[in-house]
């Protein structure tokens, strides 16, 4: 949650796990299990001594393996406080809560060439430049995007790629500069080539596959490369 939220708290936790949450509207959560075997996921279930970097944001959380977020599609804030803590069971089945971290976001940068996160096209359908995109050699109409956006990763890599390949797109279509990124979507749409991107189709990429591009793409996306992150 931001921190000012957890200073309103008096520097507590909300009593209540709920979101949304009446006592901090900007708390979030994110579970992280459900490994799927061979998925090349990244094993949440740790054993003594084992550790695992999770990425904080909006398109990390959403397109990780095996994790879930009911607010995932909600964009951090630029410019802003956040803190953050984890809790997990021990090999006795006690929980055990880290210490409160806090760190804050990159400033706010505006203006029309901006770029937004694809959590923020998946929620403002509305705000589209275009009706329809291309992905790959295959061409999609808006309500098979959105399905597309909705649909978890699970170890997909594919689809990865393919919600941070449509973000990308509706950046440039919405007047984002493309000159950092149009290297990655040329190389991302001729991998993708004929697969149909699941829930349309049932094409599959592996992660370790699409990394790379997808990276690229998340920070085109993000604002960390390119004109920078419009303020939502």
């Amino acid at each position: 949650m931001t921190q000012a939220d957890y200073v309103a708290l008096g520097s507590q936790w909300p009593v209540t796990f709920q979101v949304p949450n009446a006592q901090a509207p900007s708390f979030c959560k994110a579970n992280f299990s459900g490994i799927v075997p061979s998925s090349g996921c990244i094993p949440y279930n740790l054993h003594p001594g084992q550790s695992v970097t999770v990425a904080i944001g909006d398109d990390s959380l959403y397109d990780s393996c095996a994790v879930s977020s009911p607010c995932s599609g909600a964009p951090l804030l630029c410019n802003t406080a956040y803190v953050f803590r984890a809790f997990a069971l021990d090999a006795t089945g006690q929980l055990r809560v880290s210490d409160t971290i806090t760190c804050a976001t990159s400033p706010c940068i505006g203006g029309s060439s901006c770029t937004y996160s694809q959590g923020y096209w998946r929620n403002h359908p509305n705000a589209w430049p275009v009706t329809s995109l291309t992905l790959g050699t295959v061409t999609y109409q808006a309500a098979e995007l959105m399905a597309i956006l909705d649909n978890p990763a699970r170890g997909n890599g594919l689809v990865i790629l393919t919600h941070q390949l449509i973000a990308a797109k509706l950046n440039i279509a919405n007047g984002a500069d493309p000159s950092a990124v149009q290297q990655a979507i040329t190389d991302g749409d001729n991998m993708i080539g004929a697969l149909v991107v699941p829930p349309i189709g049932n094409g599959y990429l592996a992660p370790g596959q699409t990394g790379d591009l997808t990276e690229t793409l998340t920070e085109y996306n993000e604002g960390t490369i390119g004109p920078g992150h419009c303020n939502d």
